[in-house]
């Protein structure tokens, strides 16, 4: 009778220790990386060269998934629906865990309550492109150009609602043009129409829109932070260009499904923020345009929270409305 209760606490303490031990043994198979816009775009770019540093890290493989659609929600969807287990996050914007809560009010996730931050990993301003073909070199001489074509001109962005349309229409808005969108999935799908003119112009993600301007590709007029980003301290800034109040920064995080296991959360917080900090991850992020910053996840959450204000206001300013 003794023995049997022996092996019975014996197994309870065995059961007990089970998943902290799961936890402790974290990563010990492939992790899935969702990337909620197709290939090509910076989250895809952001999203690579961070998954190759912590498959460094962990000695497992870290595989990227593009699953593009709907702004965002279908990629960020298919994460809020996965196992809290740690092996699936994903590279959210503050379109997928901000303003598309405003915008698209029957999201089929929550972005606050179906989410378990993990890390702020940095910002970047967005850029005013255009074409070689179109004859302004400051975003001035382009207000000027659009009012003397007859119809007006079309503008490209990255998906309806996103931080590329929110800027794009604040500027038609002010200076009182005549100017279409049309939106693409992802910045990458609307490069080979604003490169060939057929789109006049863009704000793009400063991660893609700098290598394409220094490759000699397109013009890039002005950044969108209130101050000038160190990966482009030439570029003056929108306000410096004579757009009084116009100061729009996007971000990128990483999320891990609600309920993940704090132990988890923690260990993921922290390799992320030793991935970005890593010197030759430095001079990638540099050469992007993309400013490192890493975080705490109560520290992702607040930025969650204030943002969601922050974009209510700029959506009620512009009045965009999307479908």
């Amino acid at each position: 009778m003794r023995s049997r209760r022996v092996w019975s606490w014996l197994g309870a303490l065995l059961l007990a220790a089970g998943p902290a031990a799961a936890q402790d043994a974290y990563p010990n198979r492939p992790v899935r990386w969702v990337v909620p816009f197709p290939a090509g775009g910076p989250t895809d770019t952001l999203s690579r060269v961070l998954a190759a540093k912590l498959g460094e890290q962990w000695g497992q493989s870290v595989v990227v998934e593009n699953k593009g659609g709907a702004s965002g929600a279908i990629g960020a969807d298919t994460v809020a629906k996965a196992a809290p287990d740690g092996y699936t996050i994903m590279l959210g914007t503050q379109s997928t865990h901000a303003s598309n809560m405003i915008f698209f009010p029957n999201l089929p996730y929550d972005p606050l309550k179906d989410f378990q931050p993990l890390s702020l990993i940095g910002t970047a301003c967005m850029a005013l492109v255009v074409p070689l073909s179109v004859p302004a070199n400051t975003p001035q001489e382009l207000m000027a150009w659009i009012r003397k074509q007859d119809g007006g001109v079309n503008y490209a962005s990255a998906a309806p609602g996103s931080s590329q349309h929110v800027a794009a229409e604040l500027m038609v808005k002010r200076a009182g043009l005549n100017a279409t969108h049309v939106p693409y999935r992802g910045s990458a799908a609307a490069m080979p129409d604003l490169m060939s003119g057929r789109v006049s112009f863009m704000f793009d993600n400063l991660p893609s829109a700098l290598p394409q301007g220094r490759a000699g590709k397109l013009k890039v007029l002005a950044q969108t932070c209130a101050t000038r980003s160190p990966s482009a301290p030439d570029l003056r800034t929108m306000e410096e260009s004579g757009f009084p109040d116009f100061a729009i920064e996007g971000w990128y995080a990483i999320f891990a499904p609600a309920r993940t296991p704090r132990p988890i959360v923690d260990k993921l917080s922290a390799d992320i923020n030793k991935a970005l900090r890593q010197p030759d991850s430095l001079e990638r992020w540099k050469a992007l345009g993309f400013d490192p910053i890493g975080s705490t996840p109560e520290a992702l959450a607040e930025r969650q929270r204030v943002d969601l204000a922050y974009w209510k206001k700029m959506i009620e300013d512009t009045g965009i409305k999307v479908e």
